[in-house]
């Protein structure tokens, strides 16, 4: 049985500055501070963002699946269709999210949202 984590990455402007003027503009020297708190995720996202939550949430997961044999797989709400957004959207799915099966952990797990997706991808691969 493979969790689901549930993330909204964004993907923003790269566009350069035309000339040397844009690049001394006020502007210029606030966009490190409007992308503060949003992390790349180099590999897994190509060129798309998560927020701190997010990837905490991720690292969580990736670390609780590695200890113990499970698998993961991403499904990232930033880069699928409109319609599957809404139909995610409305079964509850908010992101960061995790789900086994019919279970699932809104925001930030914590050791006991962790023991209880142990046990219930245990029982489900029981059943398979």
């Amino acid at each position: 049985m493979k969790l689901k984590v549930y993330v909204c990455s964004l993907e923003f402007p790269t566009d350069g500055f035309i000339d040397k003027e844009g690049a001394r503009h006020a502007c210029a020297d606030a966009q490190g501070i409007a992308f503060q708190g949003l992390k790349r995720v180099a590999g897994i996202l190509g060129k798309r963002y998560l927020s701190d939550e997010e990837l905490k949430v991720l690292m969580q997961v990736e670390g609780f699946c590695k200890n113990n044999g499970l698998e993961y797989e991403i499904v990232d709400l930033g880069t699928i269709s409109f319609l599957a957004r809404l139909r995610l959207r409305m079964k509850g799915v908010k992101a960061p999210a995790i789900c086994c099966g019919e279970k699932m952990v809104l925001g930030a797990p914590c050791e006991e949202d962790f023991e209880m997706l142990l046990r219930r991808s245990k029982t489900e691969n029981k059943v398979a």
